[in-house]
Order: C-alpha cells, then sequence, then structure tokens
C-alpha cells in the first residue's frame, strides 16, 4: 500500500511556520535564550514530520547535537582554518566541520 503525497499546500505552510519560529528565535536570544531554544526544537519537528528540508540560511543556525539555537558571538565559536569552516556550539561542545573553497577573481 503506497502512502498519499501531501498537497503543495501543506509544505508551504509548514515552511511558513518554520520560517517565522526561526525570526521569533532570533529576535527572542537575547531576552530569553530558553525560548528560542524551544523555537528551534519545534522547528525541528515540523520538519521531520512534515519531510522537509531547511533552508540553507537556517540550516547552521542551530546545534544539530542540542538542539540550542545558535548566534555567533554568544553561543558560537567560528574559525577558519585551512577549507574548512569550524563551528563550536558552546552549550554543548559539538563540532561542525564545513568545507569551503576561496573564490578567485
Amino acid at each position: 500500500m503506497s502512502r498519499r503525497k501531501r498537497p503543495n499546500y501543506i509544505n508551504k505552510i509548514a515552511l511558513e511556520r518554520i520560517e517565522i519560529l526561526f525570526n521569533q528565535a532570533e529576535k527572542e536570544f537575547s531576552q530569553h535564550p530558553e525560548r528560542s531554544d524551544r523555537y528551534v526544537k519545534l522547528t525541528r519537528n515540523i520538519s521531520t514530520k512534515y519531510n522537509i528540508t531547511l533552508p540553507d540560511y537556517w540550516r547552521g543556525r542551530f546545534c544539530k547535537n542540542c538542539n540550542k539555537f545558535l548566534k555567533p558571538g554568544a553561543n558560537l565559536r567560528v574559525r577558519l582554518s585551512g577549507n574548512t569552516i569550524t563551528r563550536k556550539c558552546l552549550e554543548c561542545g559539538h563540532l561542525t566541520k564545513v568545507p569551503y573553497t576561496h573564490k578567485k577573481n
């Protein structure tokens, strides 16, 4: 028995909710960091329930280990070394390494 495909408007609504929650998490981080962590957890639940990949600009804004909202300088350390970007969550110590290449003019 095959699964039914969800209508497009449901996925569109889910993406809008994810966008709203991440924007709220960014606004609330300085006042209530625990609230922004809750928003991140909700967005992760929405994205897994509706099988939606998060947009690139939000994908690196939370720790995949502890689900905390990350803000560079506050609870995230970003280092450039060689051809990798190293991101360290200061809450749990989880390291994420992303390769990058230099653009030549």
